[in-house]
């Protein structure tokens, strides 16, 4: 019997990023949903189960930040892995993680080396 596909969900406002990492990980055996935004993603993860969600940090309407607090207040997003993917390292957008010091969630830098992701990925899918 085939093992289910683990389902992420990639939130980034750049739509060629999105198709592009969307592609290589639904080639990788991965179930993935796209989102433009952060209160799109907020949307998508109360209507429906997610395993891990990839997340810009910096997006227009509503940063990756922002969204990522959201996730954590609801109950079913509270536990799910996140990965905040960041172009900007600047050290006031690493803190939230970090003061929280939540071991579901990392923060990778762009551009991402995609075998480094992948690994990323299954660490925190095996999380208990």
């Amino acid at each position: 019997m085939k093992k289910p596909s683990r389902r992420i969900l990639l939130v980034d406002d750049n739509e060629d990023f999105r198709v592009t990492l969307s592609t290589r990980l639904v080639a990788e055996g991965f179930d993935v949903t796209t989102s433009a935004s952060g209160s799109d993603a907020i949307q998508l993860s109360a209507q429906q189960p997610f395993d891990l969600i990839l997340l810009d940090m910096l997006m227009p309407e509503q940063d990756g930040v922002t969204t990522y607090r959201q996730l954590r207040e609801q109950p079913a997003t509270r536990e799910v892995p996140v990965i905040l993917l960041t172009g900007v390292a600047v050290e006031g957008h690493w803190e939230p993680i970090q003061r929280d010091a939540d071991p579901r969630a990392f923060v990778m830098g762009k551009p991402y080396d995609y075998r480094a992701l992948l690994a990323r990925i299954g660490q925190l899918l095996e999380l208990p």
